[in-house]
């Protein structure tokens, strides 16, 4: 059976019902039920500088927006909607786009030495050549020892 894979999961779609929540009862208030704006605004503004006071004459419905846009301020940094802020610090969106013309070097990487391919198979021609690995270069051969001039040659065995 072919496994279905899903781009979205069901946490995905809060979110989203949660900005069309927030954008209906918008709707509701400014063209179905007329709010008294003056009496909302005082109630944000005691809200926003901890001196909440609840005044005369605030629909309901006023109350279920702020209590929705509410929910969608807390669970914003938790969710995948904190990746949109990610777009303004991309360094793609902030450098400019000549990477054919120039070469753009990270600024904060801290120096590595490098060696270059000659220097590492000269470091490791020996091992490359007993894993069976392909070299630009043969290893030269050791030379085959002489015997010292001031020591005698060994008897050689006589055959019989």
């Amino acid at each position: 059976m072919r496994q279905l894979k899903y781009i979205s999961i069901a946490s995905d779609y809060f979110p989203l019902f949660l900005i069309f929540g927030i954008a209906l009862s918008g709707i509701l208030m400014r063209y179905f039920t007329k709010i008294d704006v003056t009496a909302a605004k005082e109630l944000t503004l005691g809200l926003i500088t901890f001196r909440p006071t609840i005044p005369e004459g605030v629909s309901p419905i006023f109350f279920v927006h702020v209590f929705l846009v509410s929910i969608l301020i807390a669970y914003f940094p938790f969710s995948k909607l904190m990746h949109l802020g990610g777009v303004f610090l991309s360094p793609t969106r902030n450098m400019p786009t000549d990477t054919r013309a120039r070469r753009h070097v990270n600024p904060w990487n801290y120096p590595v030495p490098v060696h270059t391919y000659e220097e590492y198979e000269d470091e490791f021609r020996d091992k490359m050549v007993e894993a069976g690995l392909p070299v630009e270069k043969m290893p030269e051969p050791a030379p085959a020892e002489e015997p010292a001039a001031d020591s005698e040659p060994e008897p050689e065995e006589e055959k019989e």
